[in-house]
């Protein structure tokens, strides 16, 4: 478990699948996640963490408040400590937390993690360009533009 000023991020377990977690994929309401916009059932959802679960190139994180409601996840997949890589998903799930710092605090307490227990030096993100928001926290990371298109900006933190 990795304890922030505000949150507790733990090994996100299909105990964790939820009516609450399944509704943030919506693609309505996120249409930035990619995984959202496949026709997501229960028992898809929990397919897709039971699948995730105990393995090494994984480190899927539920985002809890100190009072133990989730609010979203944190997802390294694949981390490649042959190469030191590791690629960042995010999804800040319940609306009343965007916006108010959760995916700064997260993904550099979460960066900390993978350098002290896998020796990553550089995660990777891709991010859709109409995501101002995002792109607006990843850089206050630290992230970099790393290459671009018309639709999405991939981008880079070296820790």
């Amino acid at each position: 478990m990795i304890v922030t000023q505000r949150f507790l991020l733990k090994l996100l377990t299909i105990d964790d699948v939820n009516q609450n977690y399944l509704s943030w994929l919506n693609p309505e309401i996120n249409s930035y996640i990619e995984y959202a916009k496949s026709n997501t059932s229960m028992t898809a959802l929990r397919s897709y963490v039971g699948e995730r679960e105990n393995r090494q190139d994984v480190l899927f994180l539920g985002i809890f408040t100190k009072d133990k409601q989730h609010i979203g996840n944190i997802k390294y997949e694949p981390i490649n400590q042959k190469n030191k890589t590791a690629v960042m998903g995010i999804l800040i799930g319940d609306s009343n937390w965007r916006g108010v710092g959760v995916a700064v605090e997260v993904i550099k307490a979460s960066g900390d993690y993978l350098v002290e227990q896998y020796g990553i030096e550089t995660i990777l993100l891709g991010v859709s360009r109409n995501n101002k928001e995002a792109i607006v926290a990843y850089q206050k990371v630290g992230f970099k533009v790393k290459d671009q298109n018309k639709n999405s900006i991939k981008m880079v933190w070296r820790l």
